[in-house]
């Protein structure tokens, strides 16, 4: 967000704030305190460039970068309020997961619900030539199924997991580059490595409406994992 888009964020949040006052003044409602002459010039100055008001204050970065985030939150708390007040379904989305970013990793935190049944199964309908289904490791709410060509010894894994309250995921992003992606129209993200020869690339991605979040993970360029993550679908005989 650049800074004029932040400065007509904050502009709309703070006159959306005191038209939502004066209307409370208007229904006869009585404020809780006396605003000053110096705090009705320093509204004044911050409707007319909040921005500006903000940085004359000459505050340190941090608080600087914790007043826009508060903002900005401020915002999605009031709009994704509105949405799940109205529908529990949109409530428990918002809430189901949690992506956490450290220095040398990524973890995922899942808050939905235990799995009632069984995990459903999937596999790769796109494996590249000379690769076939090697071992699956199946778990009440995690799948895991290696995929190998025995010609060369190398392998393609896929692993899907049931988000649930007490499970994560963890992403190592040391010598990584993390780069936004979409798979079949689901956010995800890639790590891509900087040597194949050391280190594989991992593409991962969240269905929500199944509740499950995917992970592939192979010694393969960026165009071909993502074109196997696409490939990921329900077996025949669970479709």
């Amino acid at each position: 967000m650049t800074d004029q888009e932040l400065d007509a964020l904050m502009k709309r949040v703070l006159i959306d704030s005191m038209k939502l006052d004066l209307e409370a003044d208007g229904a006869g409602q009585t404020a809780s305190f006396a605003p000053s002459p110096r705090h009705r010039r320093q509204m004044k100055a911050i409707l007319k460039d909040p921005l500006g008001w903000s940085k004359k204050k000459a505050r340190p970065v941090w608080k600087t970068i914790a007043q826009k985030a508060a903002v900005i939150l401020l915002v999605i708390s009031i709009g994704f309020g509105t949405v799940m007040a109205a529908s529990p379904t949109a409530r428990a989305a918002f809430v189901r997961w949690a992506r956490e970013w450290y220095e040398t990793h990524i973890t995922y935190r899942y808050a939905g619900k235990e799995l009632s049944g069984a995990m459903p199964r999937y596999e790769i309908t796109a494996l590249p030539e000379g690769y076939t289904e090697y071992q699956r490791e199946e778990r009440p709410s995690y799948t895991h199924i290696i995929y190998s060509n025995f010609s060369n010894d190398a392998r393609i894994h896929l692993m899907y997991i049931h988000m649930q309250q007490g499970s994560a995921t963890d992403f190592v992003t040391e010598d990584l580059e993390v780069v936004p992606v979409t798979v079949n129209g689901m956010d995800g993200e890639l790590y891509l490595s900087q040597d194949l020869t050391k280190q594989t690339n991992t593409v991962t991605w969240i269905d929500e409406e199944a509740n499950i979040q995917f992970v592939v993970d192979a010694s393969l360029g960026q165009t071909d994992i993502l074109r196997i993550a696409e490939s990921v679908a329900l077996e025949k005989s669970e479709k």
